[in-house]
């Protein structure tokens, strides 16, 4: 219960005040563009690298990590694709490649990554970054190639990877990860006005995320196909989590810390990044929308719990 209070409750209240900012036109409803400009470019690609910077990755990677949330999340994607088309046939693969990408891509880098911060303290920066990096280097790439490849544009797979290969490369997030990685390696300290900078602006990256994706959350419609939202719900919010603490506990017997950064990042709702893919292919657009809507709000309760029964490791 402490845990609740100390933690989860300001997080969410930060996401539900910048809602009701934007619910009650106290900003205006397109600010969130630029603030989201500022976390994605600068605060949160830089709190990466002053993290990655520092991490010991030697000495803390572990490959049953990386395999436990790469095949928890490969598994109820998979999953949520197969009961797509037993329960929604009308449903087009590439439709269903973004229900998959739904529940299994989560707001691990807005949400998870300060929360995991806030819970473990920096032991959790490693591998919480790396469910960041799993997410955009396995579940865009296949969405992507879903889509394409099923959607009668019929890209070869050299075009395909090329234009995943170039969103990658452009991606901050992706950039600033490899970058303090690279810095790290070479034993240098940052130089002490640099760190302070750094250290300013990184700490901007948690309050200005979650209050942006308050208000990105405004308007959102809840529109028909709502048996549709379910199923990708569930899986997020309840299969994830659940398939990622199945492989971690009963399958590679994971510490107890690892276990919980890996489960607690599954319960995270859908990321923004599945409706930018979803927009940016035209597929799914509006379920995309609403899927986010949805889980957010239901995490404030499911994400709290995984939090309160997984931070006595």
């Amino acid at each position: 219960m402490e845990t609740l209070l100390t933690v989860s409750l300001p997080f969410f209240g930060l996401i539900f005040t910048g809602y009701g900012a934007g619910h009650f036109r106290l900003i205006t409803a397109n600010a969130h563009v630029g603030l989201n400009a500022f976390v994605i470019w600068f605060a949160l690609p830089v709190m990466l690298f002053m993290k990655m910077s520092s991490a010991p990755v030697i000495e803390a990677f572990d490959p049953r990590f990386v395999a436990v949330y790469t095949g928890g999340g490969l598994i109820t994607y998979g999953l949520v694709v197969v009961l797509s088309r037993l329960l929604f046939p009308r449903l087009s693969w590439g439709e269903r490649g973004v229900q998959g990408m739904g529940a299994a891509f989560g707001n691990v880098g807005y949400m998870g990554l300060p929360i995991m911060i806030a819970l473990f303290g920096d032991a959790a920066v490693l591998p919480a970054v790396l469910v960041i990096v799993f997410d955009h280097v396995v579940l865009i790439p296949l969405t992507t190639a879903i889509i394409e490849g099923t959607g009668g544009r019929h890209a070869s797979l050299l075009a395909i990877f090329k234009r995943v290969l170039f969103g990658m490369a452009r991606n901050p997030l992706i950039i600033a990860t490899f970058a303090g990685l690279a810095w790290g390696f070479t034993g240098w300290s940052l130089p002490a006005p640099v760190d302070a900078f750094g250290n300013l602006l990184a700490a901007a990256s948690a309050p200005c995320a979650l209050f942006s994706l308050g208000l990105t959350l405004v308007g959102r419609p809840l529109s028909d196909g709502l048996e549709e939202v379910t199923l990708t719900t569930i899986g997020k919010l309840a299969i994830h989590p659940l398939v990622v603490w199945m492989l971690a506990s009963l399958v590679l017997k994971l510490d107890p810390f690892l276990t919980a950064v890996a489960v607690i990042q599954a319960s995270m709702p859908t990321a923004a990044n599945v409706y930018i893919l979803a927009t940016t292919q035209n597929t799914y657009v509006e379920r995309a929308s609403t899927t986010i809507l949805v889980t957010t709000v239901i995490a404030t309760v499911t994400v709290s719990a995984f939090m309160v029964l997984f931070t006595a490791y």
